[in-house]
Order: C-alpha cells, then sequence, then structure tokens
C-alpha cells in the first residue's frame, strides 16, 4: 500500500501530499510554484530547511555521480529526497505565491523640491522587495509606461516609496498625469527592475556620480553607504544652483558623517568626472555607481578606467526623459510551445539578470589567482554571487582550469587542480537575480600561450558568425549546423554537447527544457541562451562562451 504524507511548506502554511514518488515531483503534481532545475543534485536551486520529518535519499544506479551540492545538517534537495512520515519544509528565498510585478498605489504625498521637481510619495497596496538603486515602471491610462528611480529605502520606511520626478515643459507625464495626482489617488506600478544596485562591499570606498534628477536613483545607494559607515563621495552635476535641490540633506549629512563628502558641479565650471579625478580617488580599489544619460554614463566610464578603475567595478543605471527603455522597443512574438514564459517575465528583468551576470562573471574573474585550487575558486564564486544579490543558481556555477577545459560541463572536474601561470579558464554562471535567470560565461587567459590566445579569439568569431547567423532567420539547429563548420573553419572542434537552452523568470524548468540545438522554429531573442564550446583537435586545450540572443547585444 503506497502510504501518503502530508507536507506542509511554512510559513505559508500550504500542504500537498506524497506517496513514494520525489518530493519535487509530488509538489509540481500538486501546482505549487516551486524552485528547480537540473533535477541532479548539482545546483542547489531546490533546496529546502527540513523544519520537522524524516526522509530519504534517491536511490542512485551504480553508476550514477552522486549530488555533488553542499547542505547543511537539516537541509536536503527536494529532486533526491523521498518523504518517510509528515514534514514541515522551508524554502529560504522563496515565495509560493508568484511574486506579482504589478501593484496598486495610493498617493500619500506630493510636494516641490525644486523650481521644476517634483517629490511623489506612494504607499504600495503589495509591499515591494526594492533594492537600493532600483526603479518602477508607471503604467498609464493610455497603456504606456514611465520609469522612475526608487529614491528611498522602502523597508525602512514601512514600504512607502519616494519618487524625484522633473517637470518636462510638454511631457505628458508631468504636465499631464503629475499635475492631477492629489492625495489619494490611485497608480498601478511595476517592478522592481534595474541591475544598478549596492554590491555589498562594505570595504571598497564609494564614488558616486549623479547628473540632473539622475541623484533620486543614486540616493538609495547613498543612504547605504552612510548606514554602512563607507568612505563615499556624491559628484552631482547640474546647471544651476537650483538643480542641487537636495543639498540641504547633503550638507546634514556631511556634518553626521565624517567619511562623506559631496560636491555640487555646474555645467559652465566642468564635468563631474573631470572634478572627480582632480580630487585624487584611490581608482583601484574603488566602487562606481553612476546615474544619468548614456552619453553622460560613457564619458564618466571611460575617464574612470582609464585612470584604473576595474571595469567590474563601473555600476550604471542609464534614464531617458521619456521613461521608454530601449528594451521597451522591442516587439517579441515567444512559441506558444516552445518559448513558455512564466507571469513574471519582462523584458526589463531578463536585461537586468543579463546586465548583472556579466558584472559578476568580471568580478570572479578578476579574483582568480595562480595557484588556486578549481575548489577554492568555486567557494569564491559561490561568496561573489551571494555578495552581489544572487537568490539561486539555477544550474551550478562551472570552473575550469587548463586541461578540464575541454570538459563537458556535467562531467566532473579535479577540485584539488591549480591555477597555473601560464592556463586558459573557463567560468560560467547561471544565478537568479530578482526572480530572473541570468546566463553567462566566458574564457581567460593567464600567460601569452599563442594556442590559448588563438583559443580565445576564434570562440568569439564563431559566437559572433553564428549570431549573425541567427538573425536571418536560422532554425536552432540550423544554428549549431552552421556553428560547426564556422569552428571547423578555424582548426577548432565546436563541442554539440553543449547546445544552448532557454531562459526566462526563473525557473523556466516549468516551463520548457528544449536544447536550442534540437530547435526546429527559429529561436526567438531574450528566450534562449547560446552556448559555444571549442576544443582543439590534438591538445587539452578548450575555451567557452554564452550569452542571450539579442538582437543588439
Amino acid at each position: 500500500m503506497n502510504t501518503r504524507h502530508v507536507i506542509e511548506l511554512s510559513p505559508s502554511g500550504k500542504t500537498f501530499e506524497t506517496g513514494d514518488e520525489l518530493l519535487l515531483d509530488a509538489m509540481l503534481a500538486s501546482g505549487l510554484a516551486v524552485p528547480f532545475s537540473c533535477r541532479r543534485g548539482a545546483c542547489g536551486s531546490c533546496k529546502v530547511v527540513v523544519a520537522a520529518g524524516e526522509y530519504r535519499a534517491k536511490r542512485l544506479a551504480p553508476d550514477a555521480p552522486a549530488p555533488c551540492y553542499p547542505l547543511a545538517a537539516n537541509e536536503m534537495l527536494l529532486c533526491q529526497s523521498h518523504a518517510c512520515t509528515d514534514m514541515r519544509l522551508e524554502i529560504p528565498g522563496w515565495s509560493l505565491d508568484t511574486p506579482a510585478l504589478v501593484v496598486g498605489a495610493q498617493v500619500i504625498g506630493k510636494r516641490a523640491l525644486g523650481p521644476d521637481v517634483i517629490e511623489l510619495m506612494l504607499k504600495p497596496d503589495t509591499p515591494l522587495k526594492v533594492r537600493a538603486g532600483q526603479y518602477l515602471k508607471f503604467h498609464l491610462a493610455d497603456g504606456d509606461t514611465r520609469c522612475f528611480s526608487v529614491a528611498n529605502l522602502p523597508t525602512e520606511e514601512e514600504g512607502r516609496l519616494v519618487f524625484q520626478i522633473r517637470r518636462v515643459r510638454g511631457g505628458y507625464f508631468s504636465e499631464g498625469v503629475l499635475d492631477g495626482l492629489a492625495v489619494g489617488a490611485r497608480m498601478q506600478l511595476e517592478g522592481p527592475f534595474g541591475a544598478c544596485t549596492w554590491q555589498d562591499d562594505d570595504a571598497a570606498p564609494v564614488v558616486l556620480f549623479a547628473t540632473g534628477t539622475g541623484y533620486a536613483g543614486i540616493k538609495p545607494i547613498l543612504l547605504t553607504a552612510l548606514k554602512r559607515n563607507v568612505e563615499v563621495t556624491l559628484y552631482w552635476g547640474g546647471a544651476q544652483s537650483t538643480d542641487f535641490y537636495d543639498g540641504a540633506f547633503l550638507d546634514e549629512s556631511m556634518l553626521e558623517h565624517p567619511r562623506f563628502r559631496w560636491h555640487s558641479v555646474r555645467s559652465s565650471e566642468g564635468r563631474v568626472q573631470e572634478v572627480a579625478l582632480s580630487h585624487g580617488h584611490h581608482w583601484e580599489a574603488t566602487q562606481v555607481y553612476a546615474c544619468g544619460n548614456g552619453p553622460m554614463l560613457s564619458q564618466v566610464r571611460a575617464h574612470c578606467v582609464e585612470a584604473g578603475l576595474p571595469s567590474h567595478r563601473f555600476v550604471a543605471e542609464a534614464f531617458v526623459a521619456s521613461g521608454r527603455s530601449s528594451a521597451q522597443a522591442v516587439s517579441l512574438s515567444f512559441d506558444p510551445i516552445w518559448e513558455k514564459v512564466g507571469p513574471r517575465y519582462s523584458l526589463d528583468g531578463m536585461l537586468a539578470a543579463r546586465e548583472k551576470s556579466i558584472r559578476a562573471l568580471a568580478a570572479i574573474a578578476s579574483r582568480l589567482t595562480v595557484g588556486m585550487t578549481t575548489g577554492e575558486a568555486l567557494e569564491m564564486a559561490a561568496q561573489q554571487l551571494t555578495a552581489m544579490g544572487a537568490s539561486h543558481t539555477w544550474h551550478p556555477t562551472y570552473i575550469r582550469f587548463g586541461p578540464d577545459t575541454i570538459r563537458p560541463s556535467r562531467e566532473g572536474v579535479d577540485r584539488q587542480r591549480k591555477l597555473r601561470a601560464s592556463d586558459i579558464v573557463v567560468v560560467d554562471l547561471g544565478p537568479v537575480w530578482d526572480g530572473y535567470e541570468g546566463d553567462y560565461g566566458d574564457t581567460f587567459i593567464f600567460g601569452e600561450l599563442p594556442l590559448h590566445l588563438a583559443c580565445r579569439t576564434a570562440l568569439h568569431e564563431v559566437f559572433d558568425e553564428t549570431r549573425q547567423a541567427w538573425l536571418r532567420g536560422l532554425t536552432g539547429r540550423e544554428l549549431y549546423d552552421f556553428a560547426e563548420q564556422s569552428a571547423v573553419s578555424k582548426g577548432w572542434r565546436l563541442a554539440r554537447n553543449l547546445a544552448g537552452h532557454r531562459l526566462a523568470d526563473f525557473p523556466h524548468a516549468l516551463f520548457e527544457s528544449k536544447e536550442l540545438a534540437d530547435l526546429e522554429i527559429p529561436p526567438s531573442e531574450m528566450a534562449w541562451v547560446l552556448e559555444i564550446q571549442l576544443c582543439h583537435p590534438t591538445e587539452p586545450v578548450g575555451g567557452f562562451f554564452e550569452d542571450m540572443l539579442m538582437l543588439q547585444a
């Protein structure tokens, strides 16, 4: 007789029943949205805390590899476990109710901060978990949207949301909508979005750049730095004195926090980056955040990197006056069978996850040191992802040194292998950021061995050529046939076992797990990852690069 057990999920109180099947299968069959990905015990996505009850591990075939994800004594993996009794489980960092990105909100205050800047205060019906530096979309009656940075730390103000909005003459929102908003009026919000968020590094001195109301996106990061007693300097650019509408608060903060300085920079006096560079910051060890228009950000980044700032320590958010992002201009039409997405899916969320994954990869690569073992590198990468705000990894982090770079991702490696002074390294990340899957991987060279350099060059050429072929309308299967020919023409072998995959709001495995190389239709952008792994025909040298398929990467 198949004994049934009742499993309670804390703190929601929701329950489901299970018999002899795996707990993950029982949860999915009951209709509960549960995080999972690999089903092999490797990624840790389905990790839970056992609060009460007993379970047994899945029986493995004699030749099957044992689950390798490290667990605490009170943790288990749903994909590897069967219940033996009634149980109570907790899923850290996960809501069983799909987090609603669209919420209603009520206007609770509005006041002028300056001649053309309005502060709007809203109370959402459902509290939003907004990270310092993120923004929200305002849904308008005509179906359009506007994006505004959250200018406070909502968790410290009972969920209240503060926005600083510049009045634009003739602007549809600032004159046609904002003027008519009175206390008690209702708004519809979506979010949060954005990857220009606090990087959780309390040791590095911080330099902040903002122009105009770009300050609104920078202020929560400033508040976080002040709270953590981090050395922080703000450069705020504007055309006239009234543009520095929060000057009184900043002056008071300098008196209260000896490690804080701010500088108003009028456009007639120079540019914010020019003033900052004259102040002798130690750019090699500095963390920079910037918010402003695109050209301003490009100039600030170029000057800071030239002065010694590591590129991954430049975190920025560009804004445009209309509130429309480039992602919103993209028209997507997903295949209803092979390209399903979840209710959270949005272009902004996917782009933010990609951006944070790219930054995380750069940060991890910068911390790789000669003599480090693969195991030590994996531990460092896990710490870095957690520090940057990743809630899960939807696939394990893969780091390969030297000869291990020719191994497929699911094949084990020597965790004691040490990084050599002349080595080739592959890093592949699959973090989850604010409910969205990121996936980015690349190859790094230590030393100057010609074969290693040739591998990386060929790798990126094959990827770029294959992406261009995708723009011509090739199917997924045709893409990998093309990539194979491209690799051979350059003297390398394409590893077909890495064949691309879906990407969506987490977990995409709920919707579809088909490989890109098996897809018989042209893949849509923002839904698939193109993976390219090259191996030398005779030498133990390989390289790997992957990125989400996008019209403009």
